[in-house]
């Protein structure tokens, strides 16, 4: 038998699927009047002629002949069988591609939902994702065009949503999208539509039962662990419940445990490749966050991270949105977005590795990600479960966290997507619990409250699922543990942090400079110190109630660089440090060397004051 292509397709029907052509009556190829036409061959077949046709798809199509003879007909083999099973498009009837269902070298079925853009050029791309997943090509020229035509041929009836991260999908949180399944109710009207299927921070092995006798168990009785473990499960949580990305930051010296605790969170939604490190994520934030979108971002190591670096990761990771970038065509594209539970570690907090760039931690971000100590009795562990040492019990944590992964999370996904309990409401009873006894007035410690409250209510949830076999409260007494340590690294039991900061920055902005850029308000002009003042911040004067010092608007933006400036104007008039004009604004009007000049008074012992109030 002849192989020849078609130089032109005039028209083009939707491919025949044989399962397995038995019966002798049965004849899959088409003819004369039924070309041109794609055949996909599941199974080998052999014609009545005896002609042989391989497993695959097919084109038979039409050759015209010269004068009047009638066309010849011909036929071209363009790959192993692919199979088109439907159309795929976003939530905003965009980004459309196409559902295909192949065998493999293996001889397994897979599926695939290929992004029609990569049809585009000379499509080696595509070939190159096929390829890869065990596709078998014709490699000449002819099979390239021939497969692009077949696929944009095929316009299924079937219509399915897709998505191009992971997480929820469909808007009713019945179908959670991974790489490689949809998990849910609704899982079989959404696909994840990606440029390739390899993605394996989302593998699986082991057992549910494994995992929990391995990990979950030895976790009883150590927090840290359980919280680490609570952050996993929380991911998925976020958007059911209206939270913010965010999470905590596990601190603690080298070889404490805190590492193996990242770990043992990480085997709840995959293995070792799930895992990350700042300095990688630091580069590329947006494809780690989209990856992990309502799951967890696991993040080793701050140290490895550029300090100037770490106060915007921070940022960006609790904004829940990337930068807004131009397109080919010189349009916006479209900003990505993110919903994710962070859990990170490092030697250092958040605080002190900004603190090395020159950076100030502003009170958001540390709400956003809680720097946590795990300084427990023996390094970040307290009950060993028969180990002699902390290094041996992290060494069977991570030896399990090998064996043990993804099995977890897959199960909690499955009864997360059913449950249909007033999760806010459970969310809200662990919330008041943390902060019993808590003065949080200023709002960061029920902030901070709220954020530990999420992870608790994953805990608590993923117990009553079956699936940690924990005891009922293990997990909200381990978020009762951070949220203690956190208060503890925070300094204070009470008190706002925000306005200490504020307040430090102008105290330690006159202890600085008091004696070089102010000078007296007071005294005549023609003072020689006058004349000397470089890189002026404004005036000091004395008063019965102390040194006043009058700041510049200039001065006191330096004084407060990294804050918020209007807020942190607000932050010194409520901490009574900032005296206000009569007309009530920050600012005052003041007769300083016979012109009037409008400064900012502070009183520097009402700030050592407030601070002692706060401490």
């Amino acid at each position: 038998m002849t192989f020849e292509t078609q130089d032109a397709i005039d028209a083009v029907d939707v491919d025949t699927v044989v399962d397995a052509p038995s019966a002798s009556a049965y004849n899959p190829i088409p003819g004369e009047q039924e070309r041109p036409r794609y055949v996909v061959l599941d199974d080998e077949y052999t014609a009545s002629d005896g002609s042989k046709y391989r497993a695959g798809v097919w084109h038979f199509g039409l050759k015209p002949s010269k004068g009047d003879n009638p066309p010849t007909l011909v036929q071209q083999w363009i790959c192993s069988p692919l199979h088109v099973d439907a159309v795929t498009h976003d939530s905003a009837g965009a980004n459309f591609g196409r559902l295909l269902r192949f065998r493999n070298t293996l001889g397994k079925w897979k599926t695939w939902a290929m992004p029609m853009e990569m049809l585009r050029g000379d499509t080696s791309d595509l070939r190159g994702v096929l390829l890869s997943m065990g596709v078998h090509l014709d490699p000449s020229n002819a099979g390239r065009n021939t497969l692009a035509t077949y696929l944009q041929s095929q316009v299924p009836a079937r219509k399915m949503e897709a998505v191009m991260q992971t997480g929820w999908a469909g808007g009713q949180f019945k179908a959670f999208a991974l790489p490689d399944t949809v998990i849910g109710p609704q899982a079989g009207k959404v696909t994840f539509q990606a440029q390739s299927l390899h993605s394996d921070e989302y593998s699986q092995r082991g057992t549910l039962e494994g995992w929990r006798r391995s990990i979950a168990a030895p976790a009883v009785g150590n927090p840290v662990l359980v919280l680490g473990l609570c952050t996993a499960f929380a991911g998925p949580v976020l958007a059911l419940v209206g939270a913010e990305s965010g999470g905590v930051h596990l601190i603690g010296d080298s070889s404490t445990g805190k590492t193996t605790a990242l770990q043992g969170a990480c085997s709840v939604m995959g293995g070792d490749s799930y895992r990350r490190s700042w300095r990688a994520t630091a580069n590329g934030l947006e494809a780690s966050a989209s990856l992990f979108n309502d799951s967890m971002l696991a993040l080793d190591e701050i140290s490895e991270c550029d300090a100037r670096d770490v106060g915007e990761v921070v940022y960006m990771l609790g904004n829940g949105r990337g930068k807004q970038r131009a397109g080919r065509t010189g349009g916006a594209r479209a900003v990505t977005r993110w919903r994710t539970s962070v859990l990170s570690t490092g030697e250092r907090s958040i605080a002190t590795s900004m603190a090395d760039a020159g950076q100030r931690v502003k009170a958001g971000q540390a709400v956003r990600l809680l720097d946590i100590p795990v300084q427990r009795i023996h390094g970040a562990w307290d009950n060993l479960h028969g180990h002699p040492n902390g290094p041996a019990f992290s060494d069977a944590i991570k030896r399990a966290s090998r064996q043990q992964y993804g099995t977890a999370g897959r199960a909690f996904l499955e009864k997360l997507s059913r449950d249909t309990s007033d999760m806010v409401q459970s969310l809200e009873a662990i919330k008041a619990q943390l902060l019993a006894g808590i003065d949080s007035g200023d709002g960061q410690p029920a902030r901070a409250a709220a954020r530990l409250a999420v992870l608790a209510l994953a805990g608590e949830l993923a117990t009553a699922y079956g699936i940690t076999g924990w005891d009922e409260g293990e997990a909200t007494s381990a978020a009762e543990v951070g949220f203690a340590a956190w208060l503890t690294q925070r300094g204070e039991v009470s008190g706002n942090a925000e306005q200490d900061q504020v307040v430090q920055a102008v105290l330690g902005f006159i202890e600085r400079h008091g004696d070089s850029r102010f000078s007296d308000a007071t005294g005549p002009y023609e003072d020689r110190q006058q004349a000397t003042v470089r890189d002026r911040a404004g005036w000091w004067e004395g008063t019965a109630d102390g040194v006043l010092y009058l700041f510049t608007k200039d001065g006191m933006r330096e004084a407060l660089k990294g804050f918020d400036f209007a807020r942190a104007l607000k932050v010194l008039q409520q901490a009574g440090v900032l005296s206000p004009g009569a007309d009530g604004k920050s600012a005052k009007q003041k007769r300083i060397h016979s012109r009037n000049v409008r400064v900012y008074v502070v009183q520097p012992e009402k700030a050592y004051s407030a601070q002692e109030g706060t401490a």
